[in-house]
């Protein structure tokens, strides 16, 4: 596990830091009124670019339900939303952005359709099947002791590994996951291909943009079927 954050890393987190100070603030995506709570990972800035690769991605979804994990401010809720989906659940491990997204949902007048609630993951999600997963883990393999940006580091990618370990419970059987990813470490994306494959998921790249001198990706990962590489 590398220990060394990248700059783009150390100039976001002096972002989040300085934005939590001055409190709440708002942000339009496309139309989309976000209000972002201190310390809820930002969707929009300089440095969000794997908030803006996966609901890029976004089109057709026309009658699906969707599960959100790590959904932040809700924005990739709300936007599954506006791509057609009937039904989404949403969930974080972080209460303040649990309430944040709460607070999204309404303001935009769509908690009729979205349902917000507190989870680790997949531990306080009841059994049901979705059409689509969609997920922004955190990048950053390596530690972080300030709990409050915890957003952007998985230390051994344990949350990666148990999303394509529990995630077959959840899908049904043209089911799928949407993941973004960068290669702010050199073997980002290796890793993320091994964990995929070791647990059954075929995956092809919807989606790359270089940002900062970094590519980021936007990953659709199957259960079974051809290994895309």
């Amino acid at each position: 596990m590398v220990n060394t954050k990248p700059n783009i890393v150390k100039e976001f987190e002096g972002m989040i830091k300085d934005n939590a100070v001055s409190g709440t603030y708002r942000v339009n995506i496309d139309g989309i009124q976000i209000d972002v709570f201190p310390y809820v990972f930002p969707p929009s800035s300089p440095f969000s670019r794997s908030s803006y690769v996966i609901y890029n991605g976004m089109n057709n979804l026309n009658g699906e339900r969707v599960l959100d994990i790590g959904t932040g401010t809700g924005i990739q809720a709300i936007q599954t939303v506006l791509a057609g989906a009937i039904e989404v659940d949403a969930v974080d491990i972080n209460e303040d952005a649990v309430e944040c997204a709460r607070h999204n949902v309404r303001l935009n007048g769509l908690d009729e359709i979205i349902k917000v609630w507190q989870s680790d993951l997949f531990d306080s999600i009841p059994e049901k099947e979705y059409d689509l997963i969609v997920t922004n883990l955190p990048i950053m393999n390596m530690e972080e002791k300030d709990i409050r940006l915890h957003s952007l580091y998985d230390p051994g990618f344990i949350y990666h590994e148990r999303l394509f370990k529990e995630a077959k419970t959840y899908l049904n059987s043209n089911g799928r996951i949407f993941l973004s990813h960068a290669n702010l470490q050199e073997d980002g994306f290796r890793k993320i291909g091994e964990l995929a494959r070791k647990h059954g998921f075929s995956f092809r790249v919807i989606e790359a943009v270089n940002y900062f001198g970094y590519e980021w990706r936007n990953y659709e990962f199957r259960l079974g079927g051809e290994k895309w590489k």
